[in-house]
């Protein structure tokens, strides 16, 4: 028996009202496809067969039953559906549907992904939008970096990356400790770099409003356009990771703030050859 379906999923209403003219082998196929998106995303007719105990014949049928020429054509359908959302496992199992639908290898959909986020990084208001990032970055005596769940780790490295060349950090990460006890060192942070991506979310709202009560000029890396944290930074620049639905690529992020990190260091070479030659001589202390 066919479930109820999910609230404004077209393709649940589609799979519900072809289902009442079609033989119960072919139904069957029908109720899968509507309870097992994931596995309608990435498994193949035969795949689906030997899990049905039917044929993939069958299961081309059923999907043609529903007006789709073919597996192809059904998964970008169900890509969309409403019913799938933005869990981990959602958005892996739409980018290997993407794969699929495309007949990529995964190797090609990942280059042709970071393509278009890297020609979106190189776009000259892309480029004019890191150096006004660098403007607000340049005076700061300490700079603070935020960034949560996958994002704290390229934080940590852009932070180590500006200690390198003389510009002590903070991180708000939440990892060491509680966000809110880390978010108390802001008064000791003269700017602040926000790595926030997607819907805005607590901590990040958070941390923007006690920079901002700070008075500190935040430097906001995104690629949402929620003004939610958009309106209330100094800086924006807009990177993109993917495309919509799909899994994460940090490419571009971790090449903007490469750009940024070798831009603060080109304004003043000194303090950067300085701290770099003082490093040096600490890694061989070190390694005596």
């Amino acid at each position: 028996m066919l479930a109820a379906g999910r609230p404004n999923d077209k393709l649940s209403d589609r799979i519900r009202v072809r289902a009442r003219n079609v033989s119960p082998a072919i139904a069957r196929v029908l109720e899968f496809i509507d309870n097992n998106r994931h596995e309608v995303m990435t498994q193949s007719a035969l795949e689906i067969a030997a899990t049905l105990r039917t044929s993939d014949a069958t299961v081309v049928r059923a999907v043609q039953a529903l007006g789709f020429s073919g597996l192809r054509e059904l998964r970008r359908v169900v890509a969309t559906a409403s019913g799938v959302g933005q869990t981990p496992a959602d958005t892996i199992a739409r980018t290997v549907a993407s794969i699929r639908a495309r007949s990529a290898t995964a190797v090609e959909q990942v280059f042709a992904d970071h393509q278009e986020t890297f020609n979106n990084l190189s776009a000259p208001e892309t480029q004019a939008s890191i150096l006004a990032a660098v403007a607000q970055l340049r005076p700061a005596k300490r700079i603070g970096v935020f960034g949560i769940g996958a994002t704290a780790f390229l934080a940590r490295y852009f932070a180590m990356s500006l200690n390198r060349i003389g510009y002590p950090t903070f991180v708000f990460d939440g990892c060491l400790s509680p966000l809110p006890e880390q978010l108390l060192e802001m008064r000791n942070v003269d700017a602040l770099v926000m790595l926030a991506y997607g819907k805005p979310f607590r901590e990040a709202i958070s941390t923007l409003g006690e920079a901002r009560r700070l008075k500190a000029p935040v430097v906001l890396i995104t690629d949402a356009k929620e003004v939610a944290l958009t309106r209330h930074a100094t800086a924006v620049v807009p990177v993109l990771r993917g495309f919509a639905g799909r899994i994460a690529l940090h490419g571009a992020t971790f090449v903007c703030l490469e750009a940024i990190n070798f831009a603060m260091a080109a304004e003043n070479p000194p303090k950067a050859i300085s701290t770099l030659e003082r490093l040096t001589r600490l890694r061989s202390a070190v390694h005596k």
